[in-house]
């Protein structure tokens, strides 16, 4: 599950930057959906989020399945610093 949890994170994360650059496909979403995704030949993941999603599911709450079949295997990030902040 924990290896599971990461994945969740990382397609998460790259879902919601794909939303942030397409705006038609972002209105789309009914606000507060509950978006189970399902990734094409992640079988065993596809079964642990749909069931831990729905478990989890507002008494009214929306759907969405987000199917997805291609992702880039990189990061987009070309450059990057990190800086310690001070107290």
């Amino acid at each position: 599950m924990k290896k599971y949890s990461k994945f969740l994170a990382m397609i998460s994360s790259e879902f919601h930057r794909y939303l942030m650059e397409n705006g038609d496909f972002a209105d789309q979403l009914p606000a507060n959906a509950l978006v189970i995704f399902q990734i094409e030949g992640e079988d065993d993941f596809n079964l642990w989020h749909r069931e831990i999603s729905l478990r989890n599911k507002d008494k009214d709450q929306q759907v969405r399945y987000v199917m997805l079949k291609k992702w880039r295997q990189r990061s987009a990030i070309e450059d990057v610093a990190l800086v310690a902040a001070t107290a």
